[in-house]
């Protein structure tokens, strides 16, 4: 996919947003475009636009707007821009009210880098589908309508692979946490056995969660960041069960 997808984030921590966009710029082929730290910037900003942004990150909890306004707003006014939010609300009411309304995706801070990658990715993959040519089949339509929850499960249901996922590495991985692993791992830990790059584990260990062959869990440690760590279900289940 060589077309930009531009990006307009709306966030009114000016820290925060310039994490999002180092997270969002280090993925290809995502541009973002404006960062606006107001409901009204944001609409001024679209509103200017010769061409608007395809997607839009979203923070609900903006100063000068309550609760699902401005959400609502660009809903209905650029029905044409998806919308991912990141957020701090994690009530349901917010979260099924999105969805509903039709948000591409919700992300709850403060923010997995992980998880965020993953909303990325799936979202190129979005616009892949959308922007090809032609009718689509039955297949295909099950794929979109399923993108964020049941897409990667109908992969790996029909055999069928996302691009960058080889068999024979994703074999090879998968052969290692099923008589290797003796417990909980990160991908540092992994790539050191099989001698692979630490981002091409963890590309693999994430489409292994999304399949939901791993278990993906956090490791607070007494000091830094909290550890990522991967646990195969299998080996999971086989160790509760003797237990």
């Amino acid at each position: 996919m060589n077309q930009i997808i531009e990006v307009l984030i709306i966030e009114d921590d000016f820290w925060i947003a310039g994490i999002h966009k180092d997270i969002v710029e280090n993925i290809q082929p995502f541009r973002v475009t404006h960062i606006a730290k107001s409901a009204e910037e944001a609409v001024w900003f679209l509103e200017g636009c010769e061409q608007l942004p395809q997607l839009v990150l979203l923070d609900l909890y903006i100063p000068d707007t309550e609760g699902l306004t401005l959400f609502n707003n660009l809903k209905a006014r650029y029905p044409s821009i998806d919308i991912i939010v990141v957020s701090a609300a994690n009530d349901r009411k917010t979260i099924v009210e999105t969805k509903r309304a039709g948000a591409f995706d919700f992300i709850i801070k403060p923010v997995d880098q992980q998880r965020f990658n993953q909303s990325l990715h799936a979202y190129v993959e979005f616009r892949k589908r959308i922007d090809g040519p032609g009718p689509f089949k039955q297949q295909e339509v099950d794929r979109l309508f399923r993108m964020m929850s049941g897409e990667n499960k109908i992969e790996r249901e029909t055999g069928e692979l996302p691009k960058g996922i080889d068999p024979l590495t994703l074999q090879e991985i998968i052969g290692y946490l099923e008589n290797q692993a003796t417990g909980p791992m990160t991908a540092t830990a992994i790539s050191d056995a099989l001698g692979m790059s630490r981002s091409t584990v963890r590309r693999y260990m994430e489409y292994l969660v999304a399949t939901e062959q791993v278990e993906a869990v956090q490791h607070y440690g007494n000091v830094g960041r909290p550890l990522r760590q991967y646990i195969y279900r299998e080996q999971n289940e086989q160790n509760a069960g003797n237990r």
